[in-house]
């Protein structure tokens, strides 16, 4: 089992490896959002044209800056090809974004140091045991042979309620 989840992590490993980061991509910065497009090319706002032969597109955002966008571009010897967005989000001018690889660290540094801190507890609580503080035990939790279980009543020390006690049988 353990050499299965090992090969499993190897793997998943190697894929994340050699995944491709997209070329284009779009990004929110205060206000102000950048799309850009693998390479230079045409950028469109739906069918209307915007800038040409660049490869980076910046806007301010607002209600009607969002949409569909999609840049033209034609490789060194190749087909035209379009590269398409899609922009929606809030902006503001104190906004910051998370990178996830923050958040990721923050969450696994958070896990090392609660397992550091209970690594002390549980070391500096640890009892100490000797020899001679433990109770013997007895076998199956029975008295010894030939004692009984209860105590016999010594006769000076007995109360009035005890000698009205009835027996029955």
């Amino acid at each position: 089992m353990g050499a299965q989840a090992t090969l499993a992590v190897l793997l998943l490993f190697t894929a994340v490896v050699n995944s491709k980061k997209p070329d284009g991509g779009v990004e929110f910065k205060n206000k102000d959002f950048t799309m850009t497009c693998p390479l230079p090319g045409d950028w469109f706002k739906k069918q209307a044209q915007l800038n040409s032969s660049v490869k980076i597109h910046t806007q301010t955002y607002n209600g009607k800056t969002k949409g569909l966008y999609h840049c033209k571009y034609k490789p060194t010897g190749g087909v035209e090809k379009k590269y398409y967005f899609y922009v929606k989000g809030k902006g503001c001018a104190n906004c910051f974004e998370v990178k996830p690889e923050f958040l990721a660290a923050a969450i696994v540094v958070d896990v090392v140091v609660t397992a550091c801190v209970m690594l002390m507890v549980f070391r500096c609580t640890k009892k100490k045991s000797s020899a001679s503080s433990k109770a013997a035990a007895r076998p199956g939790g029975r008295p010894p042979p030939g004692q009984s279980e209860y105590e016999v009543l010594n006769r000076h020390t007995r109360s009035e309620e005890y000698s009205t006690v009835s027996r029955t049988g």
